[in-house]
């Protein structure tokens, strides 16, 4: 689990013969290995946030 969370490649060959459940917990190691704890930890801490900007608006006159 470790190999997979540090994302190094290391494996003793049985992920093949693996139950499906444990197949998608090494899937979900690497991911959250690869995109950095930090990174998903903010991601899921910030949430929602006001844009610092505002489009602009015009209303043409058609006609």
């Amino acid at each position: 689990m470790i190999s997979a969370f540090a994302t190094v490649g290391l494996s003793t060959g049985i992920t093949a013969e693996l139950p499906e459940s444990a197949q998608l917990m090494l899937i979900v190691l690497m991911y959250v290995g690869r995109v950095g704890t930090i990174t998903l930890a903010a991601s899921l801490a910030l949430g929602e946030h006001r844009m610092p900007f505002r489009y602009p608006e015009e209303h043409p006159v058609v006609g």
